[in-house]
């Protein structure tokens, strides 16, 4: 049992110095130059335990966005449970908590690799996953918004699913421009979105 105990303990050890290894040489080298062997040489493992792990470079790349989501959803948990009055200030911090927390994981040029993998392999595994990623995402703005309804800040009669894939789908938009372009900073999407809300929000005032 305790030989079994070790055994486990030793793989899920080694799963994670791959990560790491592979998040370094994406941040420093870029995703397309960095090969499996490299990844594999700096691990300190062969490069078909690696694949023994992951399948793929590509398959690296979405364990790292996988892991990277788990801390996120966390994040912004904490937030709803916060109960926010405002709802353009509420949905603006979502955004915000997700692009800095993207930040603090994987440079842009790296989420650039990892939105076009999850286009051009949208019927794979990977395309999958993440679109189940973001699902989670999508989930979570909704809980946000029947948080607002019980308290009267969002009509009832408002479908709260619908209104939560909308206001995610917004702030994907403004994420994307933010991983796309280098010279715009988290204050300029910040307020891009925030003039996007208050113009939705005038739009079904009158």
């Amino acid at each position: 049992m305790n030989s079994m105990g070790l055994r486990e303990r030793q793989k899920a050890d080694r799963r994670e110095r791959i990560l790491e290894v592979a998040k370094v040489r994406f941040q420093t080298d870029g995703y397309a130059p960095t090969t499996i062997e490299l990844i594999a040489k700096d691990a300190d493992v062969s490069a078909v335990t690696v694949y023994n792990y992951f399948d793929s470079k590509a398959g690296l790349l979405l364990a790292l966005v996988s892991e990277s989501d788990q801390l996120l959803i966390q994040q912004l948990k904490t937030m709803i449970a916060r109960k926010p009055t405002d709802v353009i200030d509420a949905v603006a911090t979502f955004g915000q908590i997700l692009r800095r927390h993207a930040m603090s994981y994987l440079a842009k040029s790296t989420w650039r690799e990892v939105l076009s993998a999850s286009i051009q392999e949208g019927s794979s595994d990977f395309g999958r996953t993440y679109l189940e990623l973001d699902r989670v995402l999508v989930d979570l703005m909704r809980v946000m918004v029947e948080e607002f309804q019980s308290r009267g800040l969002i009509p009832q009669t408002v479908d709260s699913a619908a209104l939560a894939d909308c206001l995610f789908s917004l702030q994907n938009i403004r994420f994307f421009q933010f991983i796309a372009d280098d010279n715009r900073n988290d204050e300029d999407i910040d307020q891009r979105l925030r003039t996007d809300l208050k113009a939705l929000k005038s739009l079904f005032s009158q």
